[in-house]
């Protein structure tokens, strides 16, 4: 899975530096919104450039947060995963399945199973908790809180992303306006359109988080559409007794 946004780093000029923004700080921070500093891409990590207007320079920097948000809570459901797999001897091909399948070989005196109800999902045993599935409970719990973390931020970042793609024409106007001369004008709006290009290829890495999901954990993304809508994803699980695991009702289009 792959995150884009402004990929350049800070040995540009200095100028190009002061005009990014750290991606997330502490509320009261983000509120004030203070000058920009100079920052290096890291990580995947995304960086909104200044356009000049301070609204609208919120609007990218939420919409920055969030995906990197998103995207620290895919990293913490990847690495939960791999631990299960170092740990039962499994490749990266194998999903969530197969780490149980090794788990229940490996602990045949226990009974496990993956225990669904509504959003969570977390590994139970019959018996008393040997030290080695009690981390593999851990890992799990881990997994889960990502997973969820990660479908919830979906909606949201979705609406922020729509809603500049949207008003593209307006904002461009408006950041036009706010320049004070012909110089800064093209530099902004060229930094305008860094952003609404970044958007538009974010849009693209969130629309196959159901299908990346249910790859690592093995659930068949099940979609309910309606007119062209998703109105609602549904992952049916090959590793639990339980039949369907709703994770998500929002639009995805």
């Amino acid at each position: 899975m792959s995150f884009l946004f402004c990929c350049s780093s800070c040995n540009d000029s200095a100028q190009t530096c002061e005009e990014r923004q750290p991606l997330i700080a502490a509320e009261s921070t983000r509120q004030s919104r203070p000058p920009a500093q100079d920052m290096t891409m890291q990580n995947g990590r995304l960086f909104a450039k200044l356009t000049g207007v301070p609204e609208l320079d919120g609007h990218f920097a939420d919409i920055a947060e969030t995906f990197n948000q998103q995207h620290e809570h895919y990293v913490a459901m990847t690495a939960a995963l791999r631990v299960l797999r170092e740990s039962y001897g499994c490749s990266n091909r194998n999903g969530l399945s197969e780490c149980l399948h090794k788990m229940q070989e490996k602990q045949n005196a226990v009974q496990l199973r993956l225990q669904m109800k509504g959003y969570d999902f977390a590994l139970v045993v019959s018996d008393a908790v040997p030290a080695e599935l009690q981390q593999a409970q851990e890992q799990i719990g881990a997994l889960c809180r990502a997973v969820k973390a990660i479908m919830a931020a979906g909606p949201r970042l979705q609406g922020m992303v729509s809603w500049v793609l949207q008003e593209e024409q307006h904002l461009a106007q408006r950041v036009k306006e706010g320049s004070p001369g012909y110089q800064d004008q093209l530099r902004v709006e060229a930094n305008l359109r860094e952003n609404l290009q970044a958007a538009v290829r974010q849009k693209q890495p969130h629309k196959s988080l159901p299908n990346i999901l249910s790859s690592m954990l093995e659930w068949q993304a099940v979609f309910i559409v309606w007119k062209g809508t998703v109105l609602s994803v549904i992952f049916l699980c090959k590793c639990c007794k339980e039949p369907f695991l709703p994770l998500m009702t929002a639009d995805w289009d």
